[in-house]
């Protein structure tokens, strides 16, 4: 960061800058990386004002759709993106196009845009709204269709930004809760499964929300009926009152909500008769750990008993209100008889044309149907809402009788909006704004004569359901776990499972997913969850942070480099070698966890994880991967390389642009091996020239946008390694593990002397690895007891 004069900054804002002159050629194929990004770092609260964007760039130099009627830039299909993203790597809003490359021109050409708060549009503003004091700001070149190229010379972001709270230091995200005065609440009676509910007391005025406490058992058969609030908090800094009254009608009081729960209530609100509610904030008593704990532990069972579980989106617009239109306007094209159709393409009796259409003949009329049934299926803004992205509304919609969805004044089924995410993602690879994959595979849409259906699709197992959920957020890291256990096969039993894995909030982040780990590992006697260390944000096979960023960036020593985090991708568990369910590697043969050592370290080190294992070798060089070369250097190392890195981008793992794969999807790898077409086009994409088995001899045989993925280790021995691995990083076989691994000596530095040496023992846990002749057991029979050693993960 650094002052830089502007005629039109204001002196008082505080400047940042970020540039980078490297040449890089990006394509289609390519992994998605920054080419340049800028952190917002301070103490206070920071409101950006303008963003200026320097590009300097060209695309392939030619198209059949050049100079179309004099525009320059129509036609073309390279470009670059800005993205905000938080500190889990995920975007904060939608990205924004910053600028199209000259169509068909060879020649760099600079521009720059200016987004300014003042003159932007309301896109831009909103957009400039939406950035955060600890965000990244990003430009992503990039390219669309074979053979299309982004040439990029140079990039530069400068950035303004004025203080939004008028120098007051940032404020932490639990200070809603630390507003709040619980002391009227009496303690719940957890042995009658007791909880709480609010009374919206009515209201013809547009008066202050008043509410009332009751109390009542879900063990009663005549329990009070009441319905739950499904919502976000949302900001905690706009803080709004409402007024409490407890059973015995004391003294009202105030207490906190934010803006967006105030708004759910006063939408809720009858003019003529109490509503009785369930609402977690005013529900649970949030300072009290152990009860806050046993309420998470009801929570499926609290919405289950509830008569109707009400979403609450938000307050409304001009742009969400005709958002609503077109969802109702989908699930009414399902319901409607296409009499006129004939009997083609409908269900049920060819010659009964009340019949409905099937559903791909429903997605061609929606799309492309004659006047008065086309939808814009553009307006799909309305699942960027927060609400979708929360962790905890997936148990509360899936425990549901009822759901009804509250967006503003407008009301929408629960089925017709997951019917919309269904058609709107059918529509094409180009549209963003699709729900998680979560959804999907918690909910199925069935129609009959009655209309749509929403039921609940069957559980998965909790491994796959969490890294699911990566892209999902909660305000409690330890609610990605807590929140999903309802859903997976081995957990859903919550009283049943042992301590270490139960919701409880009186331990530690790390302490919850330490043990979460330690008990999957117990649970299946397997290592296979190891694996997932890739699908966290820095830890990935492909080092996406950036085409000049240090592999070596990522931190280990900052948590248990071993365990599942709330940080990640989970689109990135088909870039693995061990987590899809298609793996056919049992590098350990028949050696087994040793589970009373797993167990004896869980007490006395919890952050450590004590594994028996055989030291195979140490990395000695890295070098890029000679794709191109053939014959290759092993046909299974090939395989897995096709697998691990998509090098024609056609599985989708690390360009979401073009594809989104969920993340139980089966990958048929036969159809992704047999692509010498799209390899050739991205090779000549980088070297200008056909591939060494084509062309001449003495070219390169690797791809520079996958950088350094191949390791020789000090016997000869050669494999493949993830982004981060390191010369020196030993490879190992762990008893239980489905492949090899890559450890790393832990280094301690000494307080008064700053000498490092090494913890005898501990190590920090890499990541997977391929090792060629060590992936199906072939090595480990003979391996004898006395080179087994115990090695400690830090």
């Amino acid at each position: 960061m650094a002052a830089e004069s502007d005629s039109f900054a204001d002196p008082s804002w505080t400047y940042f800058s970020a540039e980078n002159d490297s040449f890089i050629r990006t394509t289609q194929h390519c992994p998605e990386r920054p080419y340049v990004s800028v952190t917002i770092i301070s103490s206070q609260n920071l409101s950006v004002r303008r963003i200026d964007f320097t590009t300097i760039s060209h695309d392939q130099g030619f198209s059949d759709k050049a100079d179309q009627n004099g525009d320059i830039y129509a036609g073309s299909h390279t470009w670059f993106d800005a993205r905000i993203i938080t500190h889990s790597g995920h975007d904060r809003v939608p990205r924004r196009r910053i600028q199209t490359n000259v169509c068909a021109s060879f020649e760099f050409k600079t521009h720059i845009n200016r987004w300014d708060w003042r003159k932007g549009d309301a896109g831009v503003r909103e957009w400039l709204a939406a950035i955060q004091t600890g965000d990244t700001v990003q430009v992503i070149p990039m390219a669309h269709y074979p053979a299309w190229n982004n040439f990029v010379r140079g990039a530069k972001i400068q950035l303004w930004a004025a203080p939004s709270t008028a120098g007051k230091a940032l404020r932490p995200v639990i200070s809603l809760v630390e507003q709040n005065d619980y002391s009227a609440y009496r303690p719940l009676r957890h042995d009658l499964r007791e909880i709480r509910l609010v009374e919206v007391q009515p209201d013809k005025n547009a008066g202050p929300i008043r509410i009332v406490l009751r109390y009542t058992s879900l063990s009663d058969d005549d329990r009070l009926r009441y319905d739950a609030l499904s919502y976000c908090w949302g900001d905690a800094e706009d803080l709004q009152e409402v007024l409490l009254t407890t059973p015995d009608h004391s003294q009202p009081k105030a207490m906190f909500v934010n803006r967006n729960l105030l708004s759910a209530l006063q939408q809720l609100r009858s003019q003529t008769a109490p509503r009785t509610l369930w609402i977690d904030l005013l529900c649970i008593n949030q300072t009290d750990m152990k009860e806050r704990t046993f309420q998470v532990a009801l929570m499926g069972e609290i919405f289950a008993s509830a008569e109707t579980v009400c979403v609450w989106l938000g307050e409304s617009d001009p742009d969400g209100r005709r958002d609503c239109q077109i969802i109702r306007s989908i699930s009414d094209r399902y319901d409607q008889t296409l009499g006129g159709l004939g009997g083609e393409g409908l269900v049920g009796d060819p010659k009964d044309w009340t019949a409905l259409p099937k559903p791909h003949l429903t997605h061609e009329i929606i799309r492309n149907g004659p006047d008065g049934w086309g939808i814009d299926l553009q307006n799909d803004r309305v699942f960027q809402k927060p609400w979708f992205q929360r962790v905890w509304v997936l148990q509360e919609v899936w425990n549901a009788v009822r759901v009804q969805v509250f967006y503003g004044s407008d009301e929408v089924q629960w089925q017709a909006v997951l019917q919309a995410n269904h058609c709107f993602k059918k529509h094409g690879i180009m549209n963003r704004n699709v729900l998680s994959w979560l959804w999907n595979a918690l909910f199925t849409i069935t129609r009959d004569e009655t209309g749509l259906n929403c039921n609940r699709t069957p559980r998965s197992d909790i491994l796959t359901v969490l890294i699911a959920g990566h892209n999902m957020k909660a305000t409690d890291p330890r609610d990605k776990i807590f929140a999903m256990l309802v859903f997976g096969n081995e957990t859903y039993q919550t009283g049943a499972l042992p301590e270490e894995v139960r919701p409880n909030y009186e331990k530690s982040v790390i302490l919850v997913y330490a043990d979460f780990t330690r008990w999957w590992i117990l649970h299946h006697s397997s290592l296979r969850i190891l694996s997932v260390v890739h699908t966290l944000t820095g830890r990935s096979w492909v080092n996406t942070s950036s085409p000049h960023a240090s592999h070596n960036s990522f931190d280990l020593s900052q948590r248990p480099s071993w365990m599942l985090w709330h940080e990640g991708f989970s689109e990135w568990m088909h870039g693995t070698l061990a987590l899809h369910d298609q793996c056919g590697y049992h590098a350990s043969g028949c050696r087994v966890i040793d589970h009373d050592l797993l167990r004896s370290l869980a007490l006395t080190q919890p952050n450590n994880l004590a594994l028996r294992g055989v030291r195979v070798s140490a990395i000695a060089s890295l070098a890029p991967y000679p794709f191109y070369q053939d014959p290759p250097l092993s046909p299974h190392m090939h395989d897995a390389f096709l697998r691990l890195f998509d090098p024609n981008g056609s599985i989708g793992t690390w360009n979401s642009f073009r594809i989104r794969r969920s993340v139980g999807e089966v990958i048929n790898m036969a159809d992704h091996s047999k692509k010498s077409r799209e390899w050739k086009i991205h090779y000549g994409s980088h070297w200008d020239a056909l591939p060494p088995s084509e062309g001449a001899e003495g070219l390169p045989t690797w791809l520079p946008c996958l950088e350094n993925c191949m390791f020789t280790t000090i016997d000869g021995g050669v494999g493949l390694c993830p982004s981060g691995s390191r010369v020196g990083d030993l490879v190992v076989v762990l008893y239980g593990g489905m492949v090899p691994y890559l450890l790393r000596p832990k280094i301690r530095i000494g307080v008064e002397t700053d000498r490092e040496s090494v913890c005898s023992g501990e190590f920090y846990f890499v990541g997977e690895c391929y090792f060629e002749g060590w992936m199906h057991g072939e090595s480990c029979s003979s391996i004898s007891d006395s080179n087994t050693e115990v090695f400690l993960l830090a």
